[in-house]
């Protein structure tokens, strides 16, 4: 094989125009403060062009442990596994009343881990029918470009194919806030703020649409 033949078939393979996304994510308080961190916040980044092809992704892991779900917020693709393993010693119940992916897993056990698959893109709330404070948030997505905020200060996406993107960045107490952005040959800076106006736990019914019972001893369910 030609040299020039060898150096155009590395060109081919390396996306040299690829260019990045960076800049910092504020939330702020109602009171104008800032949220010390953005534990829980998601930032989204899709092509407004022809869709990426997506992959399933290795089975997403939620444990119920503490009566919590951990983690809080978690992303995966359609066609995904999702599982739910309970490390407690009590039962759980988690379901989803709407709306791209209605499921419930019953009642199960401690040591036990029910699964579902994920099959439409979009939000997915989390809840315990047997225990009214606990809630999570399941994204499904049709990008591979998708970041966890818990440990950055901003977004920092590399290797992004030139051209303009649909930004979202969601967080529990925000909701879901979208940008337009246009991505070319180098580093693409911006400045993102969002404002915490929505409850810590979202008030919901329990799987039947009822109101959950009065709170009372919990420690043997």
């Amino acid at each position: 094989m030609s040299r020039i033949r060898s150096l155009l078939l590395l060109a081919a393979a390396w996306p040299i125009l690829a260019g990045e996304l960076k800049g910092p994510v504020t939330i702020l308080r109602k009171d104008g403060r800032r949220l010390e961190t953005l534990v829980d916040g998601l930032a989204m980044l899709e092509p407004l062009g022809p869709k990426p092809k997506v992959e399933k992704r290795p089975p997403t892991r939620i444990r119920t442990l503490g009566k919590r779900f951990i983690p809080r917020v978690s992303w995966t693709t359609p066609g995904s596994e999702v599982a739910f393993p309970n490390l407690d010693h009590i039962l759980h119940n988690v379901f989803s009343p709407c709306c791209a992916n209605p499921f419930d897993t019953g009642l199960y056990q401690p040591g036990d881990s029910p699964r579902i698959t994920v099959q439409k893109p979009g939000l997915v709330k989390l809840y315990c029918n047997v225990h009214n404070g606990m809630n999570a948030f399941l994204w499904v997505v049709e990008t591979p470009w998708v970041q966890p905020l818990d440990a950055r200060t901003g977004l920092d996406f590399r290797e992004l194919p030139p051209g303009p993107y649909r930004l979202r960045i969601w967080h529990p107490e925000t909701g879901e806030k979208v940008w337009m952005v246009s991505i070319g040959e180098g580093t693409t800076r911006g400045d993102w703020t969002l404002s915490a106006t929505l409850p810590a736990v979202e008030p919901h019914k329990n799987k039947f649409g009822q109101d959950y019972p009065p709170a009372k001893d919990e420690s043997s369910y």
